[in-house]
């Protein structure tokens, strides 16, 4: 090895050794001896050879691994079974004989090939799926609310609400809202599989100017899309929002307790021109992702890199943990070195979504111009503080720094986090008893009892009043049950000087679930003085950076998201952060992180990991960004399947015993447990049935929406995310995953077989054609084991001789189950069964009899309106009594046994 050993100190070494090691170096350098000269064993050259052997190990110091070499003792997958894999990934199914073929030869055959599994519903689906692992914008249920900014929107829910009151139909309504909800919920998601599954440049998932939106989305933004069916919520379009109207003067809307619904009588002046961004300003990500008076849209900030520039701005340094760092309020995001080094890169992005209210509305603030919170805007909003104390005899002191201005200041109290709870009529409230104003040496120039101060009122009542101790008589304290912004109390401060002065409260307050994690109430203080930072016009908080991006201040606030995405997309760190997006959905794992300490637990195979990853991911954001092959920009059906054809991908097995080797692959080859959606579609794929697939109709009357027993009850248990709580898919097998896979194995094995040897011509039989349930052993013995080994291939995906090991080991349990069913006597093979998972498993998948009975599923309607569809059981009954369901030698009920056993198999179960 030249890298290893340069062939100088090779020679050296060699001419250390006798006439035995000569020869192999004249052997090396092909000269001398004519060519070689034959050493026989036993002879003395034979034995110089082998001590020279044994210097030379010793003397070779052995290959540090590189990312360079860490796959040279590695094999990898067969193209038949890394085709096999992408199949299953992209289109939910195996591969056909002719793709199988195609591939065969490698090279641009084998790349067109998976590339041509890129089509249709189930790649859509696993584009949808994949994207939202990573965007978990799914959360979201209820996105677009009826708060007069779309006026197409509110006009059709006024109408519906009066449909329902004058007719009592309320599923005429819930049925409506529920699509337009869902089209709103799916816009982002939709986006990306559009551009893909189009063949448009991946950038535009962030430049594109328009949404995407399903007929019933389309309608509540005004727009006029065209659709092929106005009444499927599936079919997804690109399309505008054309009826987005901000509030000013003109405005006019009122609530109608009738119908309870908000009705626009008229929108007013503002009709807006929507200005879209892509994934970045649907209503759904911001949603996702919201803002607060104090997190400013630092967390879309935050999430925006992450997705889209691969930066995780929350380890790209050390939390502080200096107590004067953590205890500064003098706006340490902008003066505090601590906070400075990660809020000059988040907060001017975190500037640019200036536009956009916590709910994701676009200048919902009165007259149109900003979406700054109303603390800020009605004074120097101070961060809120928690009420750890829950008693008068308790009372805590809260502090805040804050700078006054020389002369009249006016403090305004809020209690910001307020609740009432419905179910038990608890309403939160806060108690305060004194404020006091210190200097900067700590002494005490201002004093005031709450309760001496006018009480909070806002029209309707009141929001507070003066309230006295059990034990103390008089009053001496202030309650507050009103959170509202309208609902402070004053304190006038007059100063000397301006300067740095600290405010203290003492109060107390109940702790309640309600007010979220520690179950703390919170109350805080705004500053209103001359000195005022907000000015009329403002759209950004001037106690931030600018809006920007890259050291370059965003040049029009009106669309400065707009702005944003083009500087995202330009960056060269886009490619690589859409390489780490999609990584998992191919790879299993995220894209491995460098160790942060050299003592962690294989700290050299994991750093060598993340070093070898890292130069994958650049050289495949390489390609992606100029095109594979010279093939299209920015193309992602292309870096999918070079992704696929990678070695992080086809990696089969190590093939030394290099601990480090073992540790930095571990991750590779993909080796991954199914998701519950991929399990369904590769047994529905497979086999013809689906464990408990339904005709979902909740979405809408006519909608034919699927799903199925894990996609729905199972999907948690089964290691799948509901994009809240629950947000990283199970990557390996645990006691509880196991159990819902044998379940899941029982349940669909009995219906499979009824299908394929009762009920299927044989030409359309998927699994069992060639076979059927008279051929029992031994006359059978061949034709039983062939099928066995043709049962691996196709559900396993390995290859079997039919002695193999696990074929006989197969053969022996359904030699086993037909004894055993012989022993009990019983038949036909339904009797035996309809008490386990037969007769449930046919009538539990609304496909079952596709093929095989016409028209078996139909609409039905609850008591309420609300629609279903179920199995005309007359039907299917009287179909089935026609059946011949006999099972004269057993092997029906040994075939369930078998095809039990191979659906329960890791190797069934693992991508």
């Amino acid at each position: 090895d030249h890298e290893a050993l340069n062939l100088q100190e090779f020679e050296d070494l060699l001419n250390e050794v006798d006439d035995g090691a000569i020869y192999i170096l004249n052997k090396i350098q092909g000269v001398g001896h004519g060519g070689g000269v034959q050493v026989p064993a036993g002879s003395d050259e034979f034995a110089d050879m082998e001590r020279f052997l044994e210097l030379l190990g010793e003397a070779v110091t052995p290959v540090t691994l590189t990312p360079q070499t860490l796959f040279d003792t590695v094999r990898m997958a067969s193209l038949r079974k890394t085709l096999r894999r992408a199949a299953l990934i992209f289109a939910g199914r195996i591969p056909t004989d002719e793709e199988y073929a195609a591939a065969q030869g490698g090279g641009e055959e084998a790349r067109a090939t998976i590339r041509g599994l890129m089509t249709g519903p189930e790649f859509h689906e696993f584009l949808i799926r994949a994207a939202n692992d990573r965007l978990l914008t799914d959360r979201e249920q209820y996105v677009l609310s009826n708060e007069g900014f779309l006026v197409a929107y509110a006009n059709e829910f006024v109408r519906r609400k009066e449909v329902v009151h004058a007719t009592g139909d309320d599923w005429y309504f819930h049925g409506w809202d529920e699509r337009v909800q869902y089209g709103a919920r799916r816009a982002p998601l939709e986006l990306i599989a559009h551009v893909v599954e189009n063949d448009r440049p991946y950038t535009e998932i962030l430049t594109a100017d328009y949404i995407m939106a399903n007929p019933m989305a389309a309608t509540a933004y005004g727009a006029s899309t065209h659709f092929d069916d106005v009444e499927d919520p599936h079919e997804f379009k690109p399309s505008r929002i054309a009826s987005y109207y901000r509030h000013t003067d003109g405005y006019e809307a009122e609530d109608d307790p009738v119908i309870d619904a908000y009705r626009v009588i008229d929108p007013g002046p503002l009709r807006t021109d929507y200005p879209q961004a892509g994934i970045l300003n649907t209503k759904v990500f911001l949603q996702r992702y919201p803002t607060t008076a104090t997190n400013r849209n630092r967390a879309r900030s935050r999430w925006t890199y992450y997705h889209f520039l691969g930066f995780d701005i929350e380890k790209s340094a050390s939390r502080t943990t200096d107590p004067e760092a953590l205890t500064d309020t003098n706006n340490p995001t902008m003066l505090n070195p601590a906070c400075t080094v990660c809020h000059r890169v988040l907060d001017p992005v975190a500037g640019a979504f200036q536009n956009y209210d916590d709910a994701g509305w676009y200048k919902s603030n009165w007259h149109g111009m900003d979406s700054l919170d109303e603390y800020y805007k009605r004074g120097g909003y101070l961060a809120p503080l928690a009420i750890q104390a829950d008693s008068w005899e308790d009372r805590a002191t809260l502090s805040w720094s804050v700078r006054l201005a020389t002369g009249a200041n006016t403090l305004r109290v809020f209690y910001t986090n307020d609740f009432y709870d419905d179910d038990t009529g608890v309403d939160g409230t806060i108690y305060l008893d004194r404020l006091d104003v210190r200097d900067s040496r700590g002494a005490v120039i201002i004093s005031r009892e709450f309760e001496h101060l006018e009480s909070p009122y806002i029209d309707g009542g009141g929001c507070g009043g003066a309230r006295h101790h059990s034990n103390s008589g008089p009053n001496d304290h202030v309650a507050i049950w009103n959170g509202a912004l309208d609902c402070p109390i004053l304190v006038d401060v007059d100063v000397e000087s301006a300067g740095k002065y600290s405010i203290e409260a003492v109060a107390w307050a109940d702790r309640h679930e309600q007010y979220g994690e520690g179950g703390f109430a919170e109350m805080s203080v705004a500053v209103v003085n001359e000195d005022h930072i907000y000015q009329e016009g403002d759209t950004w908080y001037r106690d931030m950076r600018a809006p920007g991006f890259g050291g370059e201040v965003a040049p029009n606030s009106d669309n400065s998201v707009q702005w944003l995405a083009q500087q995202i997309v330009a960056d060269e760190r886009f490619a690589e952060a859409t390489v780490k997006f999609w990584w998992p959905a191919i790879m299993g794992s995220e894209v491995a992180e460098p160790p942060e300490e050299e003592e962690d637990a294989d700290f050299e195979g994991r750093l060598l990991a993340a070093n070898a990853q890292g130069a994958e991911v650049a050289r495949l954001a390489f390609g992606f960004q100029r095109g594979f092959r010279g093939g299209s920009e920015y193309h992602l059906k292309d870096l999918l399947v070079e992704m696929v054809i990678s070695e992080w991908f086809r990696a089969e097995a190590v093939e030394d015993e290099d601990p480090i080797r073992r540790v930095a692959l571990r991750d590779a080859g993909a080796r991954r447990l199914l998701t519950p959606e991929e399990l369904a579609r590769k047994t529905a794929a497979l086999t013809g049935f689906q464990w408990g697939r339904r005709i979902n109709a909740a979405c809408n009357p006519v909608c034919d929406r699927m799903s199925s027993s894990l996609t729905d009850q199972y999907r948690l248990v089964y290691g799948g995310i509901d994009s809240d709580g629950i947000t990283e898919r199970a990557r390996d097998i645990t006691s509880v995953v196991a159990g819902v896979a044998k379940l899941h194995a029982s349940w669909a094995s009995c219906p499979i077989i009824v299908r394929e040897l009762y009920l299927l011509p044989e030409s359309e039989r998927r699994l069992f054609a060639g076979i059927d349930q008279f051929v029992a052993p031994p006359q059978g013995a061949n034709v039983v084991r062939n099928k066995l080994v043709e049962l691996y291939d196709k559900l396993l995906g390995v290859q079997m001789t039919p002695y193999s090991p696990d074929v006989e080991s197969a053969y022996r349990l359904f030699l086993e189950e037909v004894e055993r069913a012989r022993a009990s006597g019983r038949d036909p093979f339904y009797w035996v069964h309809q008490n386990w998972s037969c007769f449930w498993g046919w009538v539990n998948d609304h496909l079952y009899f596709d093929g095989i009975l016409d028209d078996v599923v139909v609409a039905r309607k609850y008591e309420d309106g609300i629609p279903y569809y179920d199995f005309d059981h007359d039907r299917v009954g009287d179909f089935m009594e026609g059946v011949d369901l006999s099972d004269p030698h057993q092997t029906a009920h040994a075939w369930v046994m078998v095809l039990t056993y191979l659906l329960a198999d890791y190797r069934f179960l693992y991508l």
